[in-house]
């Protein structure tokens, strides 16, 4: 797929630039007109005929998904199981989204008052709302401080677009020292103790200065029992491990062990994701069609995976072979939860209910702004779109 310029641009200027509002089945969430907390109000719901869940669309503003549901949980006088939701949004945000409450105490309900959510639309049901229930998400973005030129040129190529490259984001693979994928081979490869001194001895100048200097001491020092007292506390990961290895010298497979599952499956699955993207980048750049039924899909690989026939399966074996991998090598029997079989992620995307308006900027005098709506499915991300046509700062 031939490459677009891209423009600068800021992303997130203001908190209200971008808004996200999920669409479920049978449901369509908006955000209010002005962001106003204030006491709930429970609308005709009839609280003399209760169910075991109870529905509501929680609306938030600048606050991250999880930080969110805490609230409310508390709020309620519950834990956070108590509550379901179909997927996580944005932090610098505003957004809204269908949440389920687990026999809840209406009085709890009634009083519930956060300074940044708002919970409303509130109805009975007999299900609690779970991860993929949601469709899709609806996005109102602007991009502000585009050039007149830009602006123009960029907006006509996204008023053009159908369709976009699946790609997986930059944050799969390390939003800070970038070595999710080195990380992951080195499981793959069954070199653990290389990839426990990489996850906790790698270091980058955009990390944060304690944390910089935490690993370039144990990386010259290489005493475990003292990094387990001055690497920083709020690194669950490097802290287990390096308590676990103070106890336990050189066994670095059981400090992967005993690492939490998330954090493992996130650097194998990093691999996958990056094998994906090359492929899906060759394959787009040798003309493969993905827009047709039957041909929508690239391989996220794993032991039990089987190619593709023609020139996309020759595409995926030698992207495989690039990387220094085998199939054989993601399974990985001396960590059962590593064993990935392997799966499919569709390669391209639909963007539907696409419109993108160029005004005055008011925030950047002279610059222009880029107002943009449009619609993705369950799970895709907008900076990943956005991203093929912008450069934020």
């Amino acid at each position: 797929m031939k490459s677009i310029e891209k423009v600068s641009g800021k992303l997130k200027h203001r908190v209200e630039d971008f808004i996200v509002e999920e669409i479920g089945d049978k449901w369509d969430c908006g955000v209010s007109g002005k962001f106003e907390s204030g006491p709930t109000d429970l609308g005709n719901l009839d609280l003399d005929d209760p169910r075991d869940f109870l529905w509501c669309e929680m609306e938030k503003f600048d606050l991250d998904h999880f930080s969110a549901i805490k609230e409310v949980a508390q709020g309620l006088g519950f834990g956070v199981d108590s509550i379901g939701y179909g997927g996580s949004k944005d932090k610098r945000a505003w957004t809204t989204q269908r949440i389920s409450i687990f026999k809840p105490n209406m009085e709890r309900v009634k009083s519930f008052s956060h300074p940044n959510i708002v919970l409303k639309k509130f109805k009975w049901a007999k299900r609690k709302i779970k991860m993929g229930y949601l469709e899709g998400n609806r996005f109102r973005i602007v991009v502000r401080d585009v050039d007149k030129k830009g602006a123009m040129k960029i907006v006509n190529r996204i008023r053009g677009m159908e369709w976009f490259p699946n790609y997986f984001g930059a944050q799969r693979f390390g939003s800070m020292r970038g070595n999710n994928v080195k990380i992951g081979k080195l499981i793959l490869k069954r070199d653990f103790e290389k990839a426990v001194w990489t996850i906790l001895a790698d270091s980058s100048e955009k990390e944060r200065p304690d944390l910089k200097f935490a690993r370039d001491k144990l990386a010259r020092e290489k005493d475990f029992v003292a990094a387990a007292k001055y690497f920083p506390h709020y690194l669950r990961l490097e802290k287990s491990m390096l308590f676990y290895l103070s106890r336990n010298p050189g066994d670095f497979l059981g400090a992967i062990k005993r690492a939490e599952r998330k954090n493992m499956l996130m650097f194998v699955n990093s691999v996958q994701s990056k094998i994906f993207n090359d492929v899906l980048e060759r394959a787009l750049d040798e003309g493969l069609d993905f827009t047709k039924k039957g041909q929508q899909n690239c391989l996220l690989m794993g032991h039990k995976t089987r190619f593709f026939d023609g020139g996309l399966g020759v595409i995926e074996q030698d992207v495989l072979a690039e990387h220094g991998l085998e199939l054989s090598d993601f399974d990985v029997r001396e960590i059962p939860y590593l064993r990935i079989k392997g799966s499919f992620r569709k390669a391209v995307v639909e963007v539907s209910d696409l419109e993108a308006d160029i005004s005055d900027d008011e925030d950047f005098e002279g610059s222009k702004k880029i107002s943009l709506s449009f619609v993705l499915p369950s799970g895709v991300y907008a900076t990943t779109f956005l991203g093929m046509f912008f450069d934020f700062e």
